[in-house]
């Protein structure tokens, strides 16, 4: 037997799913063969089933407790699962194998130190990425001219009708978790994102973006639900347009996640923030969308199978602001989409492809005509917007992707209407 589970031949999906069932059944006609039970158990780790593989596994060492390898495998497998000290056990007990070959040896090392890690009170963890994006319409500007001024026609100028143009972005996302040490999974999770754009011809368009958000997780309704949690959490941030300040902001709210059903969960987030605008050279009339936000999310996600993820999310804002109604609205979103995880099908990495649908629509409604604009019309708006993004890992830590959407926007003023279709490509590393 090979250490088969990280080095698995590329297959189409269709197929691999026909050696699974086909590979169970032989388990049924030959229980006790340990090459018939690890196949079975590569192809069920290939396909997500998970504790299939482990089923399978820790079956061949009840036949023959003397294999290493096996135990390697189970101890990786339930380190994917999050079952750490599970996983401790198996890899440890490898190690003391006096017949443990070198590759296996150096596998088991590595796992135990990143288990070692994730034990610890403290943990730190995140992601960086660094792109290249196209976009047609990188300002959002309107594709014509004609806008309305004071309720009557106007010409907007060159600069600010929508513009095609190439850019960088970069972001990273730094995650701090501490462990109480509880049996109710408390911990305070603190994350940190920042993210910045640049454009090659379209400055205006630039943004940088700076957030913090910290709160104690904790366990609810333990022995009545198997997992719901609560996240009680503060937050602040600070953006920037075109390299000159936009608005800076803080506020709380509070997190809740629980799993429903076996493979599906939800996750609702509500969050107060107070934004703070202010006048600049650059932005002069900034203040009036200094106001107070409301908002409230909340995401479904059902596993259909092992390979496939589907999800629904729904929203809803309100923004006042604090001396200009007609920059006050409502916002309500819903949207949906699917992923999927597919076998390599170009190198023998064993590491799962996927490829992420979504869709989403977004209902804006303002509370009264903005005046300078026209003053006898409601502003009323609606986003499509759509995102499909395949990645790629190199590794279980780099990942590229390849993204393509479009974002299109009607309004009841021609001011704000606008198309924009993008094109992504980039590399993300996690830590």
């Amino acid at each position: 037997m090979k250490h088969a589970f990280a080095q698995a031949p590329a297959v189409p999906s269709s197929e691999l799913k026909q050696q699974y069932d086909a590979a169970f059944q032989e388990t049924l006609s030959k229980p006790a063969d340990l090459d018939v039970l690890f196949r079975f158990a590569s192809l069920a780790s290939q396909t997500g089933d998970l504790e299939g593989a482990i089923s399978a596994l820790e079956r061949m060492l009840l036949i023959n407790p003397d294999l290493p390898r096996v135990r390697l495998e189970l101890g990786v497998l339930y380190y994917r699962l999050g079952s750490y000290e599970v996983a401790r056990t198996y890899l440890d007990t490898a190690l003391k194998s006096p017949s443990l070959p070198a590759d296996v040896r150096g596998k088991a090392q590595e796992y135990l130190a990143e288990i070692e890690s994730k034990a610890k009170p403290s943990s730190l963890g995140g992601e960086v990425f660094f792109g290249w994006r196209y976009q047609s319409n990188a300002n959002l500007g309107p594709a014509g001219s004609n806008v309305l001024l004071f309720g009557q026609p106007a010409n907007l100028n060159q600069q600010g009708l929508g513009t095609a143009d190439w850019g960088v972005v970069s972001s990273a996302t730094v995650r701090h978790r501490y462990d109480f040490g509880n049996q109710d999974k408390g911990a305070l999770e603190t994350q940190f994102t920042a993210y910045a754009n640049r454009q090659f011809q379209v400055s205006a368009a630039n943004v940088s973006l700076l957030d913090l958000t910290s709160g104690p997780r904790f366990q609810v309704f333990n022995g009545i639900f198997e997992d719901v949690t609560l996240k009680p959490f503060v937050t602040g941030g600070y953006v920037w347009v075109n390299d000159t300040p936009y608005y800076g902001s803080w506020g709380g709210g509070l997190e809740s996640t629980a799993l429903l059903a076996n493979g599906f969960r939800n996750t609702t987030v509500a969050v107060f923030r107070r934004q703070n605008n202010q006048d600049t050279n650059y932005l002069p009339t900034n203040s009036q969308y200094r106001g107070n936000s409301m908002s409230a999310n909340t995401a479904f996600q059902y596993e259909l199978a092992p390979t496939v993820m589907l999800f629904t999310i729904g929203s809803a804002q309100r923004f006042d602001a604090d001396f200009a109604p007609w920059q006050s609205y409502n916002l309500w979103g819903v949207g949906g989409g699917f992923a999927f995880r597919f076998l390599d099908p170009l190198f023998k990495s064993g590491l799962p492809w996927a490829v992420n649908l979504s869709v989403s629509e977004q209902w804006w409604i303002y509370d009264q005509p903005d005046a300078t604009v026209d003053p006898n019309t409601m502003r009323y708006q609606n986003d499509t917007i759509m995102n499909l993004v395949l990645t790629v890992p190199f590794d279980d830590r780099t990942t590229f992707s390849l993204s393509g959407g479009r974002f299109v926007r009607a309004s009841t003023v021609p001011n704000y209407a606008f198309e924009n279709n993008s094109f992504m490509f980039g590399v993300s590393w996690r830590f």
